[in-house]
């Protein structure tokens, strides 16, 4: 049997790789640097199909991993959607490539060119970044004249550049410290005026980006632009674009390649300073999951070109057009690469259109394959291959009040839908998933559903949801935490799972609560007691270990805010007693409050905590106290790429 692991291919050195890899099985991860990654079970919050994930790329060569990190965690969500009852492909790896670019062209639908700044429905749930000052538009792009001639390779080079990162990996386990320092390096590619595109987890966590041009010693610092973790890309720019001046920029294809088109693959991958190019042919187009973010999956290009280390952000060519950019690898396998394609780049620049990245709606509905006759016949369906089965709903989700459990979707948007949840368009079959998650919020996705027997004609209106981001790792923020007589809080999050060595046993039953039972509605977080920092104030308390808080003093906890206001009130009233409730039977923990000032005194001098709480999240670098948000937003107008 082969054991195959994915990887990320963005080398960075005296690091901790975040971009651990992931694999069919759970011991094969492993991170881009060759350390040993957590291995990680998840059940997706939304339908997805069944392809075993697959880990984001990036060159790496990581520093010891901190105390409580790299080590094996599960977390189980909700269950897989029906995919296509054909054999799983091998487990994609992440590739080295830090920056790659692929133009809006879908494997199996032409791309629509961008509109000039089409006004974009606001959508339910957006990043956790400040507003812009004034909305960043992205015009529209002439057509290409019909008498364009083919740049040739040397001019097309010099619009690739190498990336290197300065990168903080925090410690959720520890998370008051610091965390580790080290550098990354990747490549990107120039796609307007001073603007340049790359994979999100190049730049992720960085306190400082240079760009070096082909041929050149110069390093040009840089910032980012936008991010988007769910997709794996990134827009870095530059401040002063006068050194770029004369590169041409590169140009997106607007047809997705087909199988066995030739491409190449363009970067800095490790082994080398200067630029690398290798050939291959596309082997396979495929709808499977982004190492990155581990919990989302998307269209890629499976390719046999060479993707290493450092390749990651890295155009792939095919002529002189981009048609993706270079992301993940499979390891223990010869020469196998994958690529974001157009369609998914497509969507990203779209959506930073008016000054926001939003991510991916959510249809909000689990699906399941109706292949057996005996249950076509109960659900009275023809034996016609058609329809999939809606078997559970998220509260407060898309779906929830127009569709229900026991409806069976036959079209989507006129699209037939056979009973794997596989749609025809431009001649492939596609998951529906992927047909929706094209659209944003506020678009309405027209449904023909059978329902007792009546087919019906309805509509469901996207929006995004919040509950993606418990399953999805977490980048460019700071720990959150609240301390109180030795008892770490934190919330309910894949970082903090896997840096604590929390089981699916402890969390799984809060983590379906919050997602899928509407408990995102009522609270702004699940609260896990993490550890219990030793003391004489919590001396003879045993036997206490990873426990969800439920209350405190009989309310019941609705966030680590509101965790933070009952125990450190502004008015400064207590209560004689500090009574904390858990989950699943643990026995509550009393402290008298008349104790508790010297007590967090004395622990946080000990375990040098700054301070009882941090709340704030924005990323902040060391010798900069101020929040950084991510993404940077400007209000001057950027270059559009061609598309």
């Amino acid at each position: 049997m082969y054991r195959l692991a994915l990887f990320v291919c963005c080398a960075s050195a005296g690091l901790a790789s975040a971009e651990s890899a992931a694999s069919a099985s759970d011991a094969d991860k492993v991170a881009a640097s060759g350390q040993p990654a957590a291995p990680v079970v998840i059940l997706p919050a939304r339908p997805v199909s069944s392809h075993p994930a697959q880990v984001a790329g990036s060159a790496v060569s990581p520093a010891p991993a901190a105390e409580g990190q790299a080590k094996p965690v599960v977390i189980l969500v909700p269950a897989p959607p029906a995919a296509a009852p054909v054999a799983p492909p091998a487990p994609p790896v992440p590739v080295p490539a830090p920056i790659a670019a692929s133009p809006a062209a879908t494997g199996v639908a032409p791309a629509v060119p961008l509109p000039p700044a089409p006004v974009k429905p606001s959508p339910l749930v957006t990043e956790s970044v400040p507003a812009a000052t004034a909305p960043v538009v992205i015009p529209a792009v002439p057509a290409q004249p019909a008498e364009h001639k083919a740049a040739s390779a040397t001019d097309l080079y010099k619009g690739v550049v190498k990336v290197e990162v300065s990168k903080r990996s925090v410690d959720y386990r520890t998370p008051w410290r610091s965390g580790q320092f080290g550098s990354g390096t990747g490549t990107a590619f120039l796609v307007g005026k001073g603007l340049f595109m790359t994979n999100a987890h190049v730049v992720s966590n960085a306190d400082r980006i240079y760009l070096s041009q082909y041929g050149d010693s110069r390093k040009i610092p840089a910032e980012v632009k936008f991010v988007a973790h769910d997709a794996d890309l990134a827009l870095v720019e530059v401040a002063d674009p006068k050194p770029f001046e004369g590169m041409q920029v590169m140009e997106f294809s607007k047809d997705l390649p087909k199988l066995e088109d030739e491409v190449r693959v363009i970067g800095y991958p490790m082994g080398g300073n200067r630029l690398s190019v290798t050939r291959g042919i596309v082997s396979r187009i495929d709808f499977t999951a982004y190492a990155h973010p581990r919990s989302a999956q998307h269209l890629t290009l499976q390719v046999d070109a060479a993707i290493n280390p450092g390749n990651s952000g890295g155009p792939v060519f095919k002529g002189d057009k981009v048609v993706g950019v270079a992301f993940q690898g499979l390891n223990n396998a010869n020469s196998t690469g994958y690529v974001i394609p157009t369609p998914v780049i497509a969507r990203f620049l779209k959506d930073v259109q008016d000054g926001h990245y939003d991510g991916y709606v959510d249809l909000g509905a689990e699906l399941e394959p109706i292949g057996n006759p005996a249950q076509r016949k109960v659900l009275g369906l023809p034996d016609d291959e058609k329809g999939v089965l809606v078997s559970d709903l998220i509260k407060g989700g898309s779906s929830d009040g127009v569709l229900e459990i026991g409806d069976v979707i036959l079209k989507v948007d006129g699209h037939d839908v056979d009973s794997s949840g596989m749609v025809l368009l431009g001649g492939e079959r596609i998951l529906m998933n992927e047909l929706v998650e094209r659209r944003f919020a506020g678009d309405r996705v027209k449904m023909q559903v059978k329902r007792g027997g009546k087919l019906m004609d309805l509509a469901v209106t996207l929006k995004t949801m919040p509950t993606g981001a418990m399953v999805m790792q977490e980048y460019d923020k700071l720990p959150r935490y609240v301390t109180y007589g030795g008892l770490v809080f934190q919330p309910l999050q894949f970082n903090v799972v896997e840096a604590n060595k929390i089981s699916e046993k402890q969390v799984i039953l809060p983590v379906v609560d919050f997602q899928q039972e509407g408990g995102w509605m009522k609270k702004d977080d699940v609260v896990l007691m993490t550890n219990v920092l030793e003391d004489e104030v919590n001396s003879k308390m045993s036997g206490y270990g990873t426990s969800v808080l439920t209350k405190v003093n009989g309310v019941e906890v609705k966030g680590l805010n509101h965790l933070n206001e009952l125990l450190y009130p502004k008015d400064g009233k207590l209560p004689e007693f500090m009574v904390f409730e858990f989950a699943d039977g643990v026995r509550p923990v009393v402290f008298q409050t008349s104790m508790m000032d010297k007590a967090n005194a004395r622990i946080s001098k000990n375990y040098a905590i700054p301070a009882p709480a941090r709340l704030d999240s924005s990323w902040s670098t060391p010798d900069a106290p101020a929040a950084k948000a991510v993404p940077v937003r400007k209000a001057a107008p950027v270059s559009s790429p061609k598309l």
